[in-house]
């Protein structure tokens, strides 16, 4: 039987330094409107979907352990519970395609959703912006056998979110059921870090999606705490002091690591 000793609570900003673009439904493409929208809450505004930044740190992490990928689902999968309790990957971000009567295989991390803060986008942002909180950036696809636009595909209009957009109260858990755990909860830190010289969402390649964790504060709700209520995330109960970076935090992780009692 596995006991849940803690969570740590993980709050952050994510700033927007190049355009990003994670998409959404269309509706059908019209003269002169976007081909591809990106994804909107239900107040027209773009959000990050946690599924998305859970999706792409669990990428990052599996090339950087070199894990296989299942060719049908893209991601890597345990085929065995043995292989499972070896894997940070699985243990981290979840496992599917086997079961176990013997160890429960747990997730730790969850990921909520993350919200724009709208008074990021200025209203001298807008002057120049197509849309209330979007941007449209025309691209033209060049034959380059022939220096010419291509007759398929050669002009693009995709919506995105503009560079300078903040994302407020990120919210990451991640749930510690064994001592072991304390140095998984590094991994995601590590990921964040990789991520900031990555991409998120689409069109990477061609310079979009790339994005800062800022303003980073975690606390730490022992099992106990939830018994007392005293589960508030107060200033003074923030574990990781004058370091707010995901550098920063993996730099100074033992530190932070030893508050985890």
């Amino acid at each position: 039987m596995v006991q849940l000793l803690g969570k740590v609570i993980i709050k952050s900003t994510i700033e927007v330094k190049t355009g990003m673009r994670i998409g959404g439904p269309t509706e059908g493409l019209k003269i002169g409107g976007i081909d591809t929208p990106v994804i909107k809450d239900a107040y027209g505004k773009p959000y990050i979907p946690g599924s998305s930044l859970k999706g792409k740190l669990r990428s990052l992490t599996e090339r950087k352990e070199g894990k296989s990928l299942d060719p049908k689902s893209g991601i890597h999968i345990c085929q065995s519970v043995d292989e499972y309790k070896q894997c940070e990957v699985c243990k981290i971000y979840g496992v599917m395609g086997i079961t176990s009567n013997s160890i429960p295989l747990l997730t730790r991390l969850i990921i909520r959703d993350t919200y724009l803060d709208e008074g990021s986008i200025t209203e001298e942002m807008k002057e120049n912006l197509e849309f209330p909180w979007t941007e449209i950036k025309t691209e033209i696809n060049i034959d380059r056998r022939t220096g010419t636009v291509s007759r398929v595909g050669g002009l693009r209009n995709p919506e995105r979110v503009p560079a300078g957009a903040r994302f407020k109260d990120c919210e990451m858990i991640f749930n510690l059921y064994e001592q072991e755990d304390k140095d998984l909860l590094k991994k995601v830190f590590e990921s964040m870090l990789w991520l900031e010289d990555d991409y998120l969402g689409g069109m990477g390649s061609r310079g979009y999606g790339k994005v800062e964790f800022k303003d980073i504060e975690i606390y730490y709700n022992k099992a106990s705490d939830y018994e007392t209520g005293q589960t508030e995330l107060k200033p003074e109960r923030k574990i990781n002091g004058n370091w707010t970076t995901p550098a920063q935090i993996v730099e100074h992780f033992e530190e932070i690591k030893a508050k985890l009692q």
